[in-house]
């Protein structure tokens, strides 16, 4: 039976239940989906103190220590990356479990089984969050020990669109990224490529936020598709940069948020295009009531669309009496 996976909103839920409870648990998921991301965001929401320990890069004298001579007995010193506060609080990190070797796997399996290895311990306030990328990433895998497999929860985790979409508005990815995965979701987090392909690379949420950086910084678009090829392949690169021509051909996109055009295209891919544009040049609340107006010309999937992108942008529209009006007519399509 296959395990169902969660989306990274859901993600966030599970963990704070988690590290509640003070349980152990190991996140499966494809390379570039945002696990470390997550953890890390978790921590800075709750205040704590975060070790981010890559144990594939490690050798199990690593996390055990050196040993030393004290009087007749001999010590082993802990790495100096455990914590050792009694009164703090935070989590450890322990990423790229399953890429670790066997001897390492062995180490870590008393750290999560008692909280302890060698003399150490790890102090009470601390929450242990594992991860790794699944069997099938074609990454360097070890199988896990099943007596450590059976002491932590399993959560697998999977790229969705909308997950990444709300994200990518609050951070300000790129509108040819939000735009053009509006209207191919699919290509959000493709299939690693066979070894045989020249071009390794292959689309994730990390490589469209870097594809995002780069072209943010650049005003030339057309002089950068080796690099976009080169971020999230080929494939997925052909059909963005055909995305990109299409965005360029939209509406005024300024004249429509002051409510002086009523221009609406009528290709998915441009209206996909336009929303993403709309959002993005969105600045201020005295807009708000002419894109409610203006959005009542789209087809009503793009209407809904764009009204709930812009509440994630900007909650105030919520106040509007223009907003209410709206909500008359697609409650039942946003709620």
């Amino acid at each position: 039976m296959i395990t169902p996976a969660i989306g990274t909103r859901d993600l966030y839920t599970q963990l704070d239940a988690l590290i509640r409870t003070d349980t152990p648990v190991f996140i499966h998921g494809s390379p570039g989906i945002g696990k470390s991301y997550i953890v890390n965001d978790i921590a800075r929401q709750n205040d704590l103190e975060l070790v981010d320990v890559r144990l594939s890069q490690l050798d199990a004298v690593d996390l055990r220590g050196i040993p030393s001579v004290s009087g007749e007995q001999t010590r082993w010193m802990p790495p100096v990356f455990l914590p050792t506060q009694s009164d703090s609080k935070g989590i450890l990190f322990l990423d790229e479990l399953n890429s670790a070797p066997p001897s390492v796997q062995a180490a870590i399996y008393q750290l999560v089984l008692d909280r302890r290895i060698g003399e150490y311990t790890l102090p009470s306030g601390w929450r242990i969050v594992c991860a790794g990328n699944r069997i099938d990433d074609r990454g360097i895998v070890f199988q896990l020990p099943s007596p450590l497999i059976n002491r932590m929860v399993h959560l697998v985790l999977e790229a969705r669109y909308d997950d990444f979409k709300q994200w990518a508005i609050e951070n300000r990815i790129h509108p040819y990224v939000i735009g053009f995965l509006g209207f191919r979701p699919d290509l959000l987090s493709s299939e690693l490529p066979d070894a045989s392909e020249t071009n390794p690379a292959f689309s994730t949420p990390r490589a469209w936020s870097m594809l995002s950086n780069i072209i943010g910084g650049c005003e030339d678009i057309d002089r950068l598709h080796p690099i976009i090829h080169g971020t999230v392949g080929y494939g997925a690169g052909i059909e963005f940069i055909s995305f990109i021509k299409v965005y360029k051909t939209l509406p005024d996109i300024e004249a429509i948020l002051e409510g002086k055009s009523d221009a609406v295209p009528e290709e998915p891919g441009a209206l996909y295009a336009l929303c993403s544009a709309l959002i993005e040049k969105y600045r201020e609340i005295s807009q708000a009531s002419n894109l409610l107006e203006y959005s009542r010309k789209l087809p009503e999937e793009f209407t809904v669309m764009l009204i709930k992108d812009l509440i994630v942008k900007d909650e105030d529209i919520a106040e509007l009496d223009a907003f209410d009006q709206w909500m008359e007519r697609y409650a039942d399509y946003i709620l």
